[in-house]
């Protein structure tokens, strides 16, 4: 009687594995991987905005300090020095955003396995995507407490192996619900470091970017001053740089509201993965609950993004009207 129960179990076990994708849970993950796509590239693009702040107020200040200067070689040692800064500076952002574009990278290779459309425009990144996908990790586990398991890599390459000789039904069948299983740990643990780790690293930037700005246009406008001292008309340099700050308030609100829109994204994606994972499986009902709210706060992530994207180009169009 032990032997038919678990012969039972395994015939379950096989069915739910081997069971058919149906339509809705195609449509539930490639949604779940469009908007995977689009939060994971956010600190990314933080990152880069906060650096392009502290750069720009930075290199103004030089370029001041070097209207001002008469010693050529002082000039190289500034722009030479400022060159450093912003070389580490990206440094720095690049091994903020590396886990992020893990994720990024995996969840084009899981829509791949969604839509025929994914799967043609993975097969043209085929030839260097597990070579890219191994680096990044070999990165992430360098700096990381927390380690990616190498059996991600080997998942990976085997998918990676077969999507030039399988159709997209096989495909499916043979990976897709695999491919939720094997990223499980590190995706939940890529998610929690944003939300609990770097956006307090985030907020920190923010709270003492206001005044870097502050000191290094304060230092421009002394330096404009001792430019004028020597008989110089400082009027153009006014009228091109004081725009300037104004943009530099604007950007940093834009920042902020960014962030926040951030840490909302990756809460969601935490909470939809187990569910959609379960629904994926057969052992689980339809997160329409969680995917309903991962959706809505893409969409106000998109709206957000589209909402500054058109304040800047009529901001820029003032400028050009002055």
């Amino acid at each position: 009687m032990i032997k038919i129960y678990f012969y039972i179990f395994l015939l379950s076990v096989c069915l739910v594995a081997c069971s058919p994708i149906n339509k809705t849970q195609v449509t539930e993950a490639t949604n779940f991987a469009q908007a995977t796509i689009g939060i994971s590239r956010m600190p990314a693009d933080i990152y880069f905005r906060l650096y392009s702040l502290k750069a720009e107020s930075q290199y103004l200040q030089v370029n001041s300090l070097i209207s001002t200067n008469d010693d050529a070689a002082e000039s190289i040692r500034l722009l030479k020095s400022d060159f450093e800064e912003r070389q580490q500076f990206l440094e720095l952002a690049d091994q903020y955003a590396s886990a992020y574009k893990i994720v990024e990278t995996y969840a084009s290779l899981l829509l791949s396995l969604l839509d025929e459309k994914y799967l043609q425009e993975f097969k043209k990144a085929e030839p260097t995507w597990q070579l890219s996908f191994d680096k990044m990790i070999k990165q992430y586990n360098n700096v990381s407490l927390t380690k990616i398991s190498g059996s991600l890599s080997r998942f990976t390459a085997a998918v990676v192996q077969d999507i030039g000789r399988l159709s997209l039904k096989s495909l499916q069948k043979k990976y897709l619900k695999q491919a939720l299983q094997e990223a499980h740990n590190p995706f939940l643990i890529i998610c929690e470091d944003f939300i609990v780790l770097d956006s307090l690293k985030i907020a920190g930037e923010l709270a003492n970017l206001p005044s870097h700005l502050d000191n290094n246009y304060a230092s421009f406008l002394e330096n404009i001053r001792a430019y004028e001292s020597k008989g110089n008309n400082p009027y153009n340099n006014y009228t091109a740089y004081s725009p300037i700050y104004t943009r530099w308030l604007s950007q940093v609100e834009e920042i902020k509201v960014i962030s926040q829109r951030a840490v909302g994204g990756f809460r969601k994606l935490r909470d939809a993965y187990e569910p959609l994972q379960l629904f994926m499986e057969g052992t689980g009902e339809r997160p329409v609950k969680e995917m309903e709210a991962l959706v809505d706060q893409y969409e106000k992530i998109i709206s957000t993004y589209n909402k500054f994207k058109n304040r800047q180009l009529k901001l820029s169009a003032v400028e050009l009207i002055k």
